[in-house]
């Protein structure tokens, strides 16, 4: 079954401030980067409960998931909430793996 897949307005954001990040790092690589970003979200429309629940999903109240991307320092969590009866997979933010853990208000639309 394919899902729906889309970006919540703070997602969005958060890509295009990471794309920023990884240009002021590594200019030659941030647009690879950006696409390669994209075509793991774009993924998550077949298969998305292969992606692990977050651990901070109890404390959420809801099933949060996250699809990893990139490697080492540069790693990003692909944050996702998944409705099987529609089916539609909401990227809620994509979040920077050595942040602090997620809150809830990080996840409002």
């Amino acid at each position: 079954m394919a899902f729906r897949v889309s970006l919540s307005g703070p997602a969005e954001t958060d890509a295009y401030e990471a794309y920023e990040h990884v240009r002021s790092v590594a200019p030659m690589k941030a647009e690879g980067w950006l696409v390669k970003l994209f075509q793991a979200i774009l993924s998550l429309d077949e298969m998305p409960t292969r992606c692990a629940v977050i651990p901070e999903a109890e404390e959420l109240g809801f099933t949060v998931r996250h699809l990893l991307h990139g490697r080492g320092r540069g790693t990003y969590r692909i944050i996702f909430s998944l409705d099987e009866n529609e089916p539609h997979v909401k990227v809620l933010r994509i979040w920077h793996a050595f942040r602090e853990a997620i809150t809830a208000n990080d996840v409002r639309d």
